[in-house]
Order: structure tokens, then C-alpha cells, then sequence
């Protein structure tokens, strides 16, 4: 029987207008919000100003979608968990962490803010609960789910009722499927398994959830790594694999794949062969210089 959906989502800024690579301003994440945003589902959001709470109760408003709407502002982000936030922090400015990582300038390897808020979202998903705003199949969507059209027509029709047969279990959706590959082969060779755009569980389930992220990160920090939530989210599923059923999806696809059939994906040309060689060149280019710092580092220490 399908089953409406209460979803969560949040925006904290981290001031990512000023990252280079991966650059994105606070008006780009609130047009992304804005594509997705017109579910008819009920919406809790989490957001740290008055103002942006403001616009974001304003735009569901001119939806007919108000009394769906419910946006919390928080404090000091850091103040949340600080327990957390410390054991990250460290592990930040570590520079033998950053060249174990194969891709060392992607915001996981050396902002610590970044993988703080990433795990948030099992934070806000619980507290939504705990609240009383979200009961019975809850899920999580990344305040920026699709990028404005990334993946899915951003003229399609969101504004739609979410509703799906999930089981009471905590919902993944997989990029690719599981095996037994050590974990900090995974971290350092910054590979996924797991999307952490769209997860969708069962009320009861979310607390437990955010208990094994936690617990799972600061296991992770403690072999002096760190990351942000999918690998974090692999961990969690090996550690508990009871409460998790897993689907395999793609990227941004999963409110089309298991809720609205009618959003339509974008039209792309396929890659060309030009473009596929010189994707792997420049990978194989990566994977070389990776292969020197681990070289110079190994090269320079003794062995006891």
C-alpha cells in the first residue's frame, strides 16, 4: 500500500560562494529548493535565518501549501553536536589524511564544516520526528536535490503527492552495488556506494540512524580519516544491516523512479569518445600523482 511521505530537508551556509571548484552561492541553492519544492507533500526545513525562513514559507505559501510547511531556525550549527564537530575539526587539518585522499581538493577531504552538515541530515530527520512534524515514512532530500534540472526537466510537474510502498525500514538507494571492500580503501579512493540525496525511513528508525552516523564518523576520525555522509552511510549499513533495505537508483532519480513516473529526464547527447578518453587520461593523471605522494611519504619514513 503506498504510503504518503513526510519529507525534511535543510539549508546551512558554509560559505560554499567562496570554494572554487565546487562553487555554488546561497541563491542557486534556494532556486534548486524552489524546482523540487512544490510537493504537496508536508515539508519541515531546517535553515539558520529568520529570513530565508521567511522566503522559503512565502514561496510554498503562493503554492496553496502552507499549512504543509514547517521551518525551524537553528542556533550555532557547531553547538548541535559539538562532540562531533571537535572529533572532525581534527582530523581537517591533518596533512597526511589530505594525501591519502586520491581527489585531496574536494570539499570531504579538508572542510570540516562540509561533513559536518552533511551528517546533520540524520540530525534534522530526527528531531523533525522527535518534534512531532514527521511521523510514519519520512524522507530526507538535499535542500539542492537536482541542481535546478541537473537530472530531472526542471519543467517537469513536482507538484505532486510523494507517496510509495517503502518498507518500514530505512531506505538507500545505491550508485552502485555493495560488497565486502574494505572501508578506507572506499575513503581513500573516494568512491561511493551510496547516494545521500534522497533517504527515505520509517519514523522509529530515524534516531538509531543518527546514532550509527555519529558513532560510525568518529570511528572513521579515530583512524584518522574523515568524510561526508555516503561512505559515512556505507558504514552504518555494515554495522546494522537489519534496519536498511537498499534499491539501486541513479543520481537525482529517485523521485522518479519511486514516486512520479511522469518527471521527465533531461536530453543529453551521449558522451563523445573524445570526451570519454579524456576523462580517463585525466583520471589515470590523478591516480599518478596520488601514486607519487604516497610514494614520497612512504620513501621518507622509517619503518620500527
Amino acid at each position: 500500500m503506498e504510503k504518503e511521505i513526510a519529507v525534511v530537508t535543510a539549508f546551512f551556509n558554509i560559505n560554499r560562494d567562496n570554494w572554487d571548484k565546487f562553487k555554488r552561492s546561497s541563491n542557486q541553492y534556494l532556486e534548486y529548493f524552489y524546482g523540487w519544492a512544490k510537493l504537496k507533500n508536508k515539508l519541515i526545513v531546517y535553515v539558520e535565518t529568520e529570513d530565508l525562513r521567511t522566503q522559503i514559507l512565502n514561496f510554498r505559501d503562493s503554492l496553496g501549501l502552507l499549512t504543509r510547511t514547517v521551518v525551524h531556525v537553528v542556533g550555532d550549527l557547531r553547538s548541535l553536536d559539538p562532540e562531533l564537530y571537535e572529533s572532525i575539526k581534527k582530523i581537517s587539518t591533518n596533512p597526511i589524511h589530505k594525501a591519502a585522499r586520491l581527489f585531496s581538493k574536494n570539499p570531504e577531504v579538508w572542510n570540516a564544516d562540509y561533513n559536518y552538515v552533511m551528517l546533520l541530515k540524520m540530525w534534522c530527520v530526527r528531531d523533525a520526528v522527535e518534534r512531532g512534524d514527521a511521523e510514519g515514512m519520512v524522507a530526507w532530500v538535499d535542500f539542492g536535490y537536482n541542481h535546478g534540472g541537473d537530472v530531472l526537466d526542471k519543467n517537469s510537474d513536482f507538484n505532486f503527492l510523494w507517496k510509495y510502498d517503502f518498507p518500514e525500514k530505512i531506505c538507500l538507494f545505491l550508485i552502485q552495488e555493495l560488497d565486502d571492500r574494505p572501508i578506507f580503501d572506499i575513503v581513500c579512493s573516494m568512491d561511493t556506494y551510496i547516494m545521500g540525496t534522497v533517504i527515505v525511513g520509517v519514523d522509529y528508525l530515524w534516531n538509531e540512524f543518527w546514532k550509527l552516523m555519529k558513532t560510525s564518523m568518529i570511528s572513521l576520525n579515530d583512524c584518522g580519516l574523515m568524510d561526508d555522509d555516503q561512505n559515512i552511510i556505507l558504514m552504518s549499513y555494515r554495522k546494522k544491516p537489519e534496519i536498511f533495505q537498499t534499491f539501486k537508483s541513479d543520481w537525482q532519480m529517485q523521485l522518479k523512479q519511486f514516486g512520479n513516473e511522469k518527471l521527465q529526464v533531461v536530453d543529453r547527447k551521449p558522451i563523445s569518445k573524445i570526451r570519454r578518453l579524456y576523462r580517463r587520461l585525466r583520471y589515470k593523471k590523478d591516480c599518478a600523482l596520488y601514486a607519487m605522494r604516497i610514494y614520497k611519504y612512504y620513501s621518507k619514513k622509517t619503518v620500527h
